[in-house]
């Protein structure tokens, strides 16, 4: 999707929010955003634009930011990243340098989740050059722990742009940073109830909140988040979406201790319980998922109002190269019974149509998105002795070599291959001949690389015949489906009389 019909998009969603480029000049739209003086020069050396202050994306984003408004974004891209992250950090600072910061019960203003320290490093470099600090407190420190040498980068350049964006640098997911600004300096490192932001992945801040009933278990740093930021939230459900749910329970909660709070400043919406209302939660996503919907529906609680911003889709499926049929089935069955519905399918629909063409299933790919369907699936074929090989998150590494090898050399006939480890390695497994989808991935660009699994296949018996592709999905999978097979078919596949589509 061209940022030119992102912007589009987002205009037909702005329900009358004015916009900064409104204005035929160019002074007053700025005065309108009401961007702090020191931070306006800093951005324009930073976004090295001459025709405009901002890109259309970052006018539109911007405009929803500074009217307080919730937002989820879910249409980042690799080519978009650079501009929404330069984005939001200047709308953080500016709230930061805007406000007085002895309102709240603590200092912390801001709260940024993100997945990896590569992507924290990143949005410190930017900070950075926005703030314009004479002085940098443990910048040294900080640069030698979040990134990482050109000789310990070991990324395979060969790799899809996503995935080289993503695990490029430093992918530890456990850490927390306090960073703290003065007029003239900034801090690294700052003890939390110090600091004006912090930068944190869910693990590295859940582990830093504890857990009920232990000694060291302190929230009272979140007490006063004004501003809460997910970048690339999507990553989040491939980690453990657990510590996202954790957090929110205990953020603007009023604090168990004073922490030297002057209560006669305090804004009154602190001491009537009532931050999460005028928290902004601001969520950045490649997509959405029921997960992320959920947090827009219970969590983002703004009384400014919130908007979700979603694009229409092509669908990746135009993205396969192999001429092999795909054949989608649709499942009824209620959320209650989803998954046991699905699996029933499985084992007495799915299974058995596969065996029939090929009763021993050699060379067929199971993609299982979910662990827990894994093992489900995992415990069923040891049970009744099917001869398989598993790949999953928790494979260790020569194993994964094991099991690719005595796939493709015919030692075992299935593979039970999993969402989350094909994000994290994308290895092709060659020898693929016939792939059944148990469900289909929440990333769009994996259906077809993994259909693309058999195009060697191809190569080598030189017949499409002799190649399948199987999905089984139900009206649950609306917004992967979605992604997948474009907007203008998703209806119709979730509403028809029929329950069987097929694509060639």
């Amino acid at each position: 999707m061209s940022n030119d019909n992102l912007h589009e998009s987002i205009n037909d969603q702005m329900q009358g929010i004015p916009y900064a480029n409104d204005s035929d000049n160019e002074e007053d739209e700025v005065d309108e955003l009401k961007i702090k003086e020191k931070l306006l020069c800093s951005w324009k050396k930073l976004n090295e634009r001459n025709d405009s202050i901002f890109t259309e994306l970052q006018t539109d984003l911007f405009n929803h930011f500074n009217k307080s408004l919730d937002v989820l974004f879910t249409n980042r891209s690799v080519e978009n990243s650079k501009e929404i992250r330069q984005i939001y950090a200047l709308h953080a600072l500016n709230h930061i340098f805007k406000e007085f910061r002895d309102q709240g019960f603590t200092r912390p203003k801001v709260l940024i989740l993100l997945p990896f320290r590569n992507s924290a490093l990143n949005l410190a470099e930017i900070i950075i050059k926005l703030s314009g600090a004479e002085q940098q407190e443990n910048r040294k420190r900080f640069f030698d722990s979040y990134g990482i040498s050109p000789d310990e980068e070991t990324i395979d350049l060969n790799k899809p742009a996503d995935f080289l964006e993503t695990f490029k640098g430093n992918i530890d997911d456990m850490f927390r940073i306090g960073i703290k600004f003065t007029r003239k300096s900034i801090k690294f490192y700052a003890e939390f109830y110090n600091a004006d932001i912090i930068l944190a992945s869910p693990l590295g801040l859940r582990m830093i909140i504890g857990n009920e009933g232990e000694k060291k278990h302190d929230f009272d740093f979140l007490s006063s988040i004004e501003i809460l930021i997910m970048d690339q939230c999507e990553i989040f459900l491939m980690q453990n979406w657990d510590h996202i749910e954790y957090i929110f329970n205990h953020l603007n909660l009023i604090p168990k201790k004073s922490h030297n709070c002057d209560f006669s400043r305090v804004k009154n919406w602190y001491l009537d319980g009532k931050a999460k209302y005028y928290r902004q939660t601001i969520i950045i996503s490649s997509y959405l998922t029921p997960e992320i919907n959920s947090l827009f529906n219970k969590q983002m609680l703004n009384l400014a109002g919130k908007l979700k911003i979603k694009d229409k889709y092509e669908g990746t499926i135009v993205d396969v190269i192999p001429r092999v049929k795909q054949i989608f089935t649709r499942i009824e069955s209620s959320l209650i019974e989803a998954d046991d519905t699905r699996f029933k399918y499985f084992i007495e629909k799915s299974l058995p149509a596969l065996q029939k063409l090929n009763p021993k299933l050699p060379y067929t790919l199971i993609f299982i998105p979910s662990y827990f369907d894994f093992i489900r699936i995992r415990n069923y074929f040891e049970d009744n002795d099917y001869n398989f090989t598993s790949i999953c998150e928790y494979t260790p590494a020569p194993d994964v070599t094991r099991a690719r090898s005595h796939f493709l050399n015919g030692k075992r006939n299935i593979m039970l291959y999993t969402e989350r480890f094909y994000f994290f390695r994308r290895y092709q497994i060659r020898g693929t001949r016939h792939i059944l989808f148990y469900a289909l991935p929440d990333h769009p660009q994996f259906y077809p690389e993994i259909v693309n699994f058999l195009i060697s296949a191809k190569n080598e018996t030189d017949s499409d015949s002799n190649l399948s592709c199987n999905v089984i999905f139900s009206k649950f999978d609306q917004f992967r489906l979605e992604r997948i097979v474009g907007s203008e078919r998703v209806n119709r596949m979730i509403t028809s009389d029929k329950h069987m589509f097929l694509f060639t």
